[in-house]
């Protein structure tokens, strides 16, 4: 079933190393081919962002309706009537998500294709791959070579791993047969080279070859570190953010670190030629993202088109509650308990013990007049 991608995937493959000669060289080549054929769907969730974003004014009106009521009926109230502003405008959320869900399963593919040249790149049916694999045992076992073990049994053996050794039998005179009894020729198998006989790309990085040939291979997880930070880092900057506060949260931004150490664990489980093609792929990406925001541009809005908003929805503006200022000769009788008592000298209430004249409620301008105009009527008497 898994064939119905891997083998036009294969397929592309091989007609870029054809071109190229150089298998690194072909993997850029397949990650161009493949960002162009998804080109697409790339237009498609920019344009499903534009949107989104030409609808905050609206969603924003909303939450500022229910804003400060946090209890659960509320919140579900606001997310019904914001799903509803979705629905009336023909906006699909979820629509952004396909190309996502299309590239997962081309990663997995290519590395089927990637681990199984043989079949994919070359063609050849099970049966001769496995006389491949019985040669190089035969080979191997006839002339003690350490190592020979492991292709006794057959699911150890990648395919990947088998045109490496065929590649160095072949330099030493022996021969592969085909399905139609010719010899099979070194020009018919891939190269992983990156370049002459420097870094073999069939193998997986480890930290054991560190000080051999193959610690070169390190460089694919610390390159896909790098650069899936600086994707990650862009393409956020170049895409529209529904929610702008939640990328200060905390829960976010581990998110965001987590993603490319998950990359980079996973390139020290696969071959480096899936950890390039996937470096390769995230610089076409954010390229990709950067020319789109420039032809299919992010609406701006200003405090007006919020205000405009909020008016088509009929949305009030909620008043502020202007403070109460009480006069300090006019104590409310519910704080008379709180800072004041009456004195044993005067008779009078006078402030509490520890009670400042300054956390005392404020006098106001016309309780003061009033009480001076007062005062100057009993004088007058």
């Amino acid at each position: 079933m898994f064939d119905i991608i891997n083998v036009p995937l294969g397929w592309i493959i091989k007609v870029c190393y054809q071109l190229t000669d150089n298998y690194a060289i072909a993997l850029l080549l397949f990650a161009l081919v493949l960002q162009i054929v998804l080109l697409p769907f790339g237009i498609k969730q920019q344009k499903n962002s534009v949107k989104q974003a030409s609808l905050r004014p609206k969603e924003q009106a909303i939450r500022k309706k229910y804003a400060g009521r946090t209890d659960k009926t509320t919140q579900q109230k606001m997310q019904n009537e914001i799903m509803d502003l979705y629905q009336r405008e023909n906006f699909n959320p979820m629509g952004g998500c396909l190309p996502l869900l299309i590239q997962m399963p081309i990663l997995f593919a290519l590395y089927n294709v990637v681990v199984s040249p043989l079949k994919y790149i070359c063609g050849f049916g099970e049966t001769v791959i496995k006389g491949f694999q019985a040669k190089i045992y035969e080979v191997m076992s006839a002339s003690a070579i350490e190592g020979f073990e492991a292709f006794a049994a057959e699911k150890t053996v990648r395919q990947i791993d088998l045109v490496t050794k065929m590649r160095e039998f072949m330099a030493n005179g022996v021969e592969f047969i085909g399905e139609n009894g010719e010899a099979i020729t070194a020009d018919v198998l891939p190269n992983f080279n990156l370049w002459g006989e420097f870094m073999d790309l069939s193998q997986i990085p480890s930290f054991e070859s560190i000080g051999t040939e193959a610690g070169w291979l390190l460089l694919i997880p610390l390159f896909t570190l790098i650069v899936t930070l600086g994707s990650t880092f862009i393409t956020r900057k170049f895409t529209y953010q529904p929610n702008p506060e939640a990328q200060n949260d905390m829960s976010m931004k581990i998110m965001q670190l987590s993603m490319p150490l998950l990359s980079v664990y996973i390139t020290f489980t696969i071959s480096a030629a899936v950890g390039l093609y996937w470096i390769f792929r995230n610089i076409l990406s954010t390229i990709q993202q950067i020319v789109l925001s420039k032809a299919i541009p992010i609406p701006r809005f200003t405090e007006e088109d919020y205000k405009a908003a909020e008016k088509e929805l009929n949305i009030k503006p909620k008043k502020e509650k202007k403070q109460k200022v009480r006069s300090l000769h006019r104590i409310d009788d519910e704080d008379e308990e709180e800072i004041e008592e009456v004195s044993e000298n005067t008779g009078k209430p006078e402030l509490k013990e520890g009670v400042k004249e300054s956390d005392a409620p404020k006098l106001k301008d016309e309780a003061d007049r009033e009480i001076k105009k007062q005062k100057k009527t009993e004088d007058n008497k």
